[in-house]
């Protein structure tokens, strides 16, 4: 059977919003007011805003088939209570006139399909077995992630290994994860999202190192940045990162060293009244941990995630 928009949309998780368009089914993980704020700022960080990741759709089924077909976007993967079992270019199939087709099992079994973290995922048709049950997943709370490249999870070979999706998969959240490659503390990205959140991350600092001209204006952005984010979620549990580790983390800019900025991000946070996480122990200070000289690799990203749930749990 083919499931409806409704169907679709019922069992869609980490997207602010799923709506049609001429293209297909579109799974929006900022506001509309965000993806303009960031094409303000750069056509690159624009289009990054109005990447899937984290988007996913997560249900329980009897059926013993997954199929879909897709107008844009390139990695999926299908899990099988909890486990991942595919990985696909959806491009390649798209190419050939393929619809990719899974084999799920018998019995009643819960199916994730994510989204591809660094391009857009858009739906044309999602089909189960003919008479199969659908139930949407039950998540034990709700989390938002905003973030740059390391919340998006670049240079992880799987996106669901990003530190923002495994951390989600260890307290069985409802995420939404706004990372965008390049971001920095603005203030004019926020909007406020209907979306719920029990705790919310913060994770940026490593772009506005360099970004920014002066100590002062980057202080400026992150003041105003998290003062927002006090405005929408004091009342819940948020957390801010501090900047991780970078191979050329003793080389200075203009604006001073990359401690300087790490200060100031844990400054601004403490003077908000919210958790601050240091970066800097998060991940080894070690090349076999990192893809580059900015980015985790999956191991990385184990390491980060590992960390930063030990930090929540206390």
């Amino acid at each position: 059977m083919t499931l409806s928009f409704e169907q679709i949309k019922n069992v869609t998780f980490g997207a602010l919003r799923v709506r049609r368009s001429d293209e297909g089914i579109l799974f929006d993980k900022c506001t509309e007011k965000q993806v303009t704020a960031w094409y303000t700022l750069s056509g690159t960080l624009g289009a990054r805003a109005e990447t899937t990741t984290g988007v996913r759709l997560d249900f329980v089924t009897d059926s013993q088939s997954l199929s879909f077909d897709t107008a844009d976007g390139d990695k999926f993967e299908v899990f099988i209570n909890g486990l991942q079992r595919y990985r696909i270019h959806a491009e390649a199939y798209r190419a050939k006139g393929e619809t990719p087709t899974f084999e799920l099992g018998e019995g009643e079994k819960r199916v994730t399909l994510l989204f591809p973290s660094h391009s857009r995922g858009v739906l044309t048709s999602v089909a189960l077995d003919d008479g199969a049950t659908l139930t949407p997943y039950r998540y034990a709370c709700k989390m938002l992630f905003i973030g740059d490249s390391i919340t998006q999870g670049w240079n992880s070979r799987y996106d669901s290994l990003s530190y923002a999706q495994r951390v989600s998969r260890f307290f069985n959240a409802d995420s939404v994860i706004q990372g965008i490659g390049g971001a920095y503390y603005h203030e004019g990205t926020l909007d406020k999202i209907d979306f719920d959140a029990e705790t919310v991350v913060i994770a940026y600092g490593t772009n506005d190192f360099g970004h920014y001209p002066t100590l002062e204006e980057m202080r400026l952005r992150a003041s105003r940045f998290l003062d927002g984010i006090a405005a929408q979620f004091g009342n819940k549990r948020v957390f801010v990162i501090s900047p991780i580790y970078r191979a050329d983390w003793q080389k200075p800019k203009k604006m001073g060293s990359f401690a300087d900025a790490c200060n100031l991000v844990k400054e601004e946070g403490v003077r908000c009244g919210f958790t601050v996480v240091d970066g800097m122990e998060l991940v080894p200070h070690n090349s076999d941990f990192y893809a580059d000289a900015v980015h985790p690799n999956d191991l990385g990203f184990g390491v980060y995630a590992e960390r930063l749930i030990a930090e929540m749990q206390k």
